[in-house]
């Protein structure tokens, strides 16, 4: 054991060193033991001494808990964009293997037309069928933000949650207000005399909601759409729309996509000259049902109508003289043009004679004018009924008409008594 005086005076040694070096401290107005550097340190903030105001204070910057989080979920769904793009470059090339293509060669279409043949399907819905495309096109898109250094984002429009679809909003309104000043400048240098040009909308309608929804990537309830659409239609009404003609057909879609120039049946014919006449003529055979025609149409007539060298006095049905006028009523050519109609074949009808001469000149109506050509395909008037007369089937009163089953069964097991004569 120590003896206690040993241990008494090495602790007072050690406890009157302490002091002195907290007095020395105090003495000289330092805040700390160890030197400290008054450089600003690369994590943006500084360390100063208390009694030194002049130097400027900086906080370090903090990432906020929501930003975090948002940054988080840009990288898991980077990483998942890069698996499944893997994966698709992978199955790509074995699919070309399989194919004896060049991975690098083998387009889409080619790989849609061989999971078509690999994978035979009897289902019809898109959604039910298997497919190998993009990731890009079939995971949904990740909306991403861009923020500042401090988290906030740099979107004015981030407030609204929609800001793509505002921004169009606010780009529609000062289109429209630029619109509404040009027409103010027009009327007041020509004092109203001006003639108004028309943007030509026809063959087209505004876009779907949906469609806007996938345009702008972002939800867009029932009333942001109709407002949206109220506000396009007064700009396109005003007489200086055409200007903004390419900003309004982003939103406007064709009535029948894809089919713009195409229609089905008998295809329009050739023009011809008569010769010794300064007229057009236009020809051609049509079909309906079991029954052929021949329809010819001349421009510079005087409103001729003759089928089979009859009037359409013969035909007493306002429905067929309607069906006959059709086409002329939709061009507004009516009484300008000489048509006439010829059965060729079949048994014709009440309703048959009447379509297939309303489809044959609605077919030369659009070889001898092609402006109207959007008119008839879109009134439906250029294609052909493709339907046919259906097969009578065995045992049956008509082609759907069943027989009335109890009338079977009674002619079948009802038997009249029979009547002996008494002797």
């Amino acid at each position: 054991m120590f003896p206690h005086g040993l241990i008494q005076r090495i602790y007072y040694r050690r406890i009157m060193r302490i002091s002195n070096i907290r007095y020395r401290n105090l003495v000289t107005e330092e805040t700390s033991i160890a030197s400290v550097s008054k450089t600003v340190l690369p994590d943006d903030y500084t360390i100063a001494n208390v009694g030194d105001t002049d130097v400027p204070r900086h906080r370090k910057k903090v990432i906020s808990r929501a930003l975090e989080a948002y940054l988080n979920d840009v990288r898991r769904q980077n990483k998942i964009m890069a698996r499944e793009k893997a994966e698709f470059e992978l199955g790509k090339r074995y699919l070309a293997n399989m194919l004896g293509l060049e991975a690098n060669s083998i387009t889409q279409d080619d790989i849609d037309r061989a999971i078509e043949y690999l994978f035979p399907s009897g289902l019809t819905h898109k959604l039910a069928l298997p497919v190998m495309k993009p990731p890009e096109e079939i995971l949904p898109v990740f909306r991403q933000i861009a923020f500042d250094d401090e988290g906030r984002p740099k979107d004015l429009l981030f407030f609204t949650l929609t800001p793509k679809f505002y921004r169009l909003l606010s780009t529609v309104g000062t289109k429209t207000e630029a619109l509404l000043c040009h027409q103010e400048k027009q009327e007041a240098a020509t004092e109203g005399d001006s003639k108004t040009h028309k943007i030509d909308l026809l063959g087209t309608e505004w876009i779907t909601q949906q469609m806007l929804c996938d345009k702008m990537e972002e939800k867009i309830t029932d009333e942001m759409y109709v407002h949206l659409i109220a506000s396009l239609d007064y700009m396109v009404s005003l007489p200086g729309a055409y200007k903004e003609r390419d900003f309004i057909f982003e939103y406007r879609k064709p009535i029948a996509v894809g089919a713009k120039d195409v229609i089905f049946g008998a295809k329009v014919p050739p023009v011809q000259l008569v010769e010794g006449t300064n007229q057009r003529m236009a020809k051609v055979e049509t079909r309906l049902k079991a029954t052929f025609a021949e329809v010819e149409v001349r421009d510079k007539g005087s409103g001729e109508y003759t089928v089979d060298g009859y009037g359409l006095d013969v035909f007493r049905s306002l429905q067929a003289r309607e069906i006959f006028l059709a086409p002329l009523i939709v061009t507004d050519l009516l009484g300008k043009l000489d048509i006439t109609g010829k059965i060729t074949d079949g048994p014709g009808g009440a309703s048959v004679i009447p379509r297939i001469i309303r489809h044959g000149a609605s077919l030369c109506i659009a070889a001898l004018f092609p402006e109207h050509f959007d008119k008839l395909r879109l009134a439906g008037l250029l294609t052909s009924d493709p339907r046919r007369r259906e097969r009578h089937k065995i045992n049956q009163k008509g082609a759907r008409a069943k027989w009335i089953w109890y009338l079977l069964f009674f002619k079948l097991f009802h038997r009249t008594p029979s009547i002996v004569p008494i002797s």
